[in-house]
């Protein structure tokens, strides 16, 4: 049984937009250094305020896990010399290991002797570890910006203020002068709210913490998941204050929810304020106003109840309560009247000037130096969407029509004065514009839906006008970007690259688009080859690279098998990739097929065994084997055995795939799922044919005509999952 330990990093206010990074940050860095340290922990967790970090251990070992582990150096015949003297490299090896040569020891090992250092730590109290422990959890804690303060080179998100650290009832000694030289020292106090108790704060346990936070005005939980925190505190008064204005929340329950998470951590004690607007500003269009409340100031804009229009009312959710609220909630609305001003002046401008005279404004905006401006960057993917509807939808003149005029029309709010001043209006505005135009209902609503998804979990687009638009416009983004060289790496994606591949591949599946990703991506690549440098196939190969790396990492979510969707993608001589719905297809089949092991592992034995036979062959010079099979050269009883079983499931193969083609997905996975079981049904007759058939035999056309015949085995499942990707491991 340990000890309990509380550890909290006090400073300047923390944005609000790092705060869920940071706390989860803390969570994973702590269990890794308690790992790291040997110390054993249970109930470990991480909350926090603007002003505060908070780690709780409900019990951390009060002593480090001894440790003995033994530790291989190099041969001993590189470790001493021919009179006995130990060498540099037995020297280093001791040095390193903090042991004199004669502490070594001699093991045989399967590559022979070597020499051998047995360490053996019993570890410390935990109470002399936690100093340096914690003082570099805080040293290494990542946030987006940083900032140095005082005379050290120390920096942080803000500046700490205080450090509380108590193990058990005791303080933990702090960093020493030179390991944090801007770090307050260690100790057991902390501070209430800023302006509602920010008094020192003697604390000696965690319940003690809590209480006394809690009487000076801070809730330490952003939600402690059993009713309490302050995202149930801000959310029920909110809705409190909206109730008393005779409205509700006017954004969509999972928007509002965002916006609760959002204001949680602007605020450690939410106190509601009810302000209200001039009812004039209720003539522009709705997300307007709630993007100015919402977006810009954190304010919770209203309707009605039971109704759809918005009132002049909002909610503001202040981190003071002042003597007279009147004050806060005057100044909220003096922001908001200002914001909704700039709004009202930029609507009535914009409602004066045509889509398509907007959209000719594109001209004189760069798009990027080196592929020209947005009006080029529109002419391009206009193009690309003809083309895309060409093979998605072919004949269908409307569909067409739609997509042209939406991707002439859908860059055009770029321009106004709207998006200018608020740039997340994008699309939005557009439909707003078109709509008040008069255009047809499926070309206003492709322009904002092109945009969708606009990240993680955001909706798809409904229509397939608004989804080819923004699958030329996305297609497009990509092969400029990396035909220039810009390929993401690692967190660092400022062209959004992956995102952009990633809503590509969620639109097709979505939409059961089936296209070649290839032929795709030459097309797009077409107009832009005089802007690239380099040769032309090499540039498409690199796009090629970076499109099928995100087909990999998209069929991977979920935890689906490395392997297996590796198998599928190199399918076909590693074309497997190119049609997203028929590889999601193909890896359902397979890992259901991977689900049985009696039936997997054999069948993976067999293909890869057939599949090296073929890879040989072709690397000795017998690539032609597979031109042609004569049955007048099957002489043995299992290799006829074998040619007719070919037949007979290759033709069981091509039932099942006749008409699912172009189905939906589901029909397709049963599909293969059939061919998996057709395929699954021919290994035994080839395990006996090489128990009876020698494939390389001496005599050349017995050899050609065996190797033709494994071709022919291979064809059947190469076009499926290249079974050579295949790890054989148990399967649960």
């Amino acid at each position: 049984m340990g000890k309990e330990l509380l550890f909290e990093i006090g400073t300047e206010e923390i944005p609000s937009t790092y705060m869920p990074g940071m706390l989860a940050a803390l969570k994973a860095r702590s269990e890794a250094a308690f790992n790291e340290a040997r110390l054993a922990f249970e109930g470990l967790e991480t909350f926090g305020t603007p002003r505060r970090l908070v780690l709780h251990v409900a019990d951390l070992a009060e002593r480090q896990k001894p440790l003995q582990e033994e530790i291989l150096g190099p041969p001993v015949r590189n470790a001493f010399d021919e009179d006995g003297n130990p060498t540099k490299a037995a020297l280093g090896f001791a040095r390193t290991n903090g042991a004199e040569v004669s502490e070594l020891k001699q093991v045989d090992t399967p590559k022979g002797a070597r020499l051998m250092y047995f360490r053996e730590d019993l570890g410390n109290e935990a109470k002399t570890v936690l100093g340096p422990l914690l003082t570099k959890l805080i040293q290494d804690l990542p946030s987006p910006k940083s900032m140095r303060w005082g005379a050290g080179r120390f920096s942080f998100v803000r500046p700490v203020q205080w450090v509380l650290a108590v193990y058990g009832e005791e303080s933990v000694d702090g960093p020493a002068s030179d390991g944090g030289a801007s770090l307050p020292p260690f100790g057991s106090v902390t501070f209430g709210h800023r302006f509602h108790g920010n008094n020192k704060l003697n604390i000696s346990s965690f319940q003690d913490y809590i209480q006394v936070l809690h009487e000076n005005n801070v809730e330490p939980f952003v939600d402690d998941g059993k009713g309490g925190g302050r995202i149930p505190m801000v959310r029920a008064s909110v809705l409190e204050a909206a109730g008393s204005q005779g409205g509700v929340p006017a954004a969509d329950a999972e928007a509002v929810e965002r916006l609760v998470e959002k204001v949680a951590h602007l605020v450690e004690w939410p106190f509601p304020v009810a302000c209200g607007f001039d009812d004039k500003f209720l003539d522009l269009p709705d997300e307007v106003i709630i993007s100015t409340l919402e977006v810009h100031q954190r304010c919770f804009a209203l309707r009605e109840k039971g109704g759809e229009r918005l009132i002049p009312c909002f909610i503001g959710v202040s981190n003071t309560r002042a003597n007279d609220m009147s004050v806060v909630r005057k100044g909220y609305e003096r922001v908001v009247r200002a914001r909704l001003e700039d709004a009202d002046f930029y609507w009535r401008q914009d409602l004066e000037t045509p889509l398509v005279d907007m959209a000719e404004g594109l001209k004189g905006v760069v798009y990027h130096p080196k592929l020209g401006t947005s009006w080029d960057k529109v002419e391009r993917f206009r193009r690309l969407g003809a083309w895309l509807c060409e093979r998605l939808a072919p004949g269908d003149a409307a569909l067409a029509k739609t997509v042209d005029e939406a991707a002439s029309l859908c860059k055009a709010d770029l321009t106004s004065g709207m998006v200018y001043e608020f740039p997340e209006l994008q699309g939005v505005m557009g439909r707003r514009y078109a709509e008040l135009e008069g255009r047809d209902e499926a070309v206003s609503r492709a322009v904002y839906e092109h945009y969708l998804p606009r990240g993680e979990g955001d909706d798809l687009p409904g229509g397939r006008a608004g989804a080819i638009v923004g699958l030329a416009d996305r297609m497009d983004t990509i092969v400029g970007m990396v035909g220039l060289g810009y390929l993401p790496s690692g967190s660092e994606d400022p062209y959004a690259l992956r995102r952009a591949a990633n809503a590509i591949l969620l639109i097709l599946e979505d939409k059961g688009f089936r296209i070649s990703l290839s032929e795709w991506v030459e097309a797009a690549s077409e107009p832009l080859q005089g802007k690239f440098k380099g040769d032309a196939d090499e540039v498409v190969e690199r796009i090629l690279v970076f499109i099928r790396n995100r087909v990999s990492a998209h069929l991977s979510r979920g935890g689906a098998r490395g392997d297996l969707v590796e198998a599928v993608l190199a399918a076909g001589d590693d074309s497997g990739w190119r049609d997203v719905i028929d590889a999601r297809a193909r890896l359902r089949a397979l890992e259901r097929l991977a689900s049985s092991e009696e039936t997997f592992e054999p069948l993976t034995t067999t293909f890869k065994r057939v599949s090296n036979i073929i890879r040989q062959a072709n690397q000795g010079g017998e690539r032609d084997a597979a031109d042609s099979l004569d049955e007048a050269l099957l002489v043995d009883d299992a290799e006829k055995k074998l040619n007719a079983s070919l037949g007979a499931v290759s033709k069981s193969v091509e039932e099942a795939l006749a008409n699912v083609r172009a189905e939906d997905a589901a029909s397709l996975e049963e599909a293969y799922v059939s061919v998996n079981a057709a395929i699954a049904e021919i290994r035994p007759v080839v395990d006996g044919f090489f128990d009876e058939v020698m494939v390389m035999d001496e005599d050349a056309a017995l050899r050609k005509n065996r190797l033709a015949l494994m071709a022919g085995v291979g064809a059947l499942f190469s076009a499926n999952a290249d079974f050579t990707k295949i790890q054989l491991r148990a399967t649960k």
